[in-house]
């Protein structure tokens, strides 16, 4: 089997392994600093499927003590946002008066995640906290910051480290640009 790296639909690499690994250790290092004199343990929730990747290795980095649940929701069909935030699975845990912390592996349009603060607020949260591997700013349709990021990114289409197209690169260890005229080769 040949490796996704050199699969030819991958236009460049933009974040090595290393890069990668060294901004989940800069925001783990932020998010200690910010959780450390809790009294409750902050709620950690990846959204599914991209995020597992990015909130596993940024849990591992951290030495405080925390919830971790889930949540998966769909605005994507393809490469191209739906524009609609729809819930497929909704975290198990009760948020009320609980600090959350949303952890995805990238921010574009900004729509999922202001959709998924605004939802953990009406659960209840005490409070929501935004993290994202990657920052795609200039693609953004609504007006919306993330608290925590670890790279900022260009407005191209990018999978590995959980990102992907129609499921596919997901497990790359990097992240790297599509070349879109060499789709027609995944299979």
């Amino acid at each position: 089997m040949k490796s996704l790296i050199n699969h030819p639909a991958i236009k460049g690499v933009l974040a090595t392994e290393t890069d990668i690994q060294a901004q989940v250790q800069r925001v783990a290092n932020e998010l200690t600093d910010k959780f450390a004199d809790n009294q409750q343990r902050p709620i950690f929730i990846a959204v599914l499927k991209g995020g597992v990747i990015f909130a596993t290795d940024l849990l591992r980095k951290m030495p405080l003590d925390v919830d971790f649940d889930f949540i998966d929701v769909k605005s994507y069909a393809g490469d191209q946002s739906t524009g609609q935030v729809k819930v497929v699975h909704d975290v198990s845990m009760d948020l009320t008066g609980r600090d959350v912390v949303i952890v995805d592996e990238i921010i574009d349009s900004g729509r999922t995640m202001q959709w998924l603060n605004n939802y953990f607020e009406l659960k209840g949260a005490a409070s929501v906290t935004t993290v994202a591997l990657a920052d795609k700013k200039d693609a953004r349709v609504v007006d919306f910051e993330v608290d925590y990021f670890g790279l900022e990114v260009p407005d191209e289409f990018l999978v590995g480290y959980g990102m992907d197209y129609n499921n596919f690169f997901r497990n790359l260890p990097v992240i790297a640009i599509v070349d879109f005229d060499k789709l027609d080769q995944i299979n």
